[in-house]
């Protein structure tokens, strides 16, 4: 008997005792090694992503581009434009590496020369956390650094007197935003729960396939009994 026939048998046999349920499974187990990887190779940029961001805002002028930076927030007031983004997106305790940054705009065209102040609030108690005193910053793109002590959420004011604007060179232009500042513990849990629901949901789809599957596969053989 020659080997290719030897196979051929072995080959019969395994396919006679695999049930249509295992076959399924063996079929879509590449995909699961598919999904899996990409899964990986995801994590693993989003994290070189992240880092690069970072480096990017050690800058201490940052422009915020909104179109390309979706967790910016802008608030328009009059023909101005204050854009914020804070760094990282999820702010943590005791992150030295915090930056909160801004871009004064004017019909989304950069504004110079202005003096800028920064108030930082609890949310819950309306109190003062920090009073950051106005500086002259020559252009609108703006990153502070701010360590943030407590878990919290929390209301940033920001405070600009333009020179040259009849209304806010003595009355200065004010903006407030929300923020929430966990413990460090719990951005991994987070950050792992939004990368692995794409992979959640494909494995119970699968699942549920597979089952729909055997299910049917009983009753049909149900009926030719």
């Amino acid at each position: 008997m020659s080997q290719t026939h030897i196979y051929r048998s072995i080959i019969k046999i395994v396919r006679r005792n695999l049930t249509t349920e295992n076959m399924v499974c063996l079929l879509l187990l590449p995909y699961l090694f598919f999904i899996f990887y990409i899964f990986i190779a995801a994590v693993i940029l989003s994290d070189i992503n992240a880092i690069i961001h970072q480096e990017k805002n050690l800058l201490v002028y940052a422009h915020i581009f909104t179109d390309t930076q979706s967790t910016a927030v802008t608030k328009n007031i009059d023909n101005y434009q204050i854009d914020f983004l804070p760094v990282p997106n999820i702010l943590s305790v005791n992150d030295n590496s915090t930056k909160l940054n801004f871009s004064l705009l004017e019909n989304n065209t950069d504004v110079y020369n202005v003096f800028v102040s920064l108030i930082i609030k609890d949310r819950n108690s309306g109190n003062v956390v920090e009073q950051i005193p106005y500086k002259f910053y020559e252009f609108g793109d703006i990153s502070l650094p701010y360590t943030f002590q407590n878990v919290g959420d929390y209301i940033i004011t920001f405070h600009a007197r333009i020179n040259g604007d009849p209304k806010y060179e003595v009355t200065p232009l004010t903006a407030s935003f929300d923020i929430s500042v966990v413990n460090p513990s719990e951005i991994p849990f987070i950050a792992w729960i939004i990368s692995l629901t794409p992979i959640i949901a494909a494995i119970a789809g699968i699942v549920i396939y597979i089952d729909f599957f055997k299910k049917r596969n009983n009753r049909s053989r149900s009926a030719t009994t």
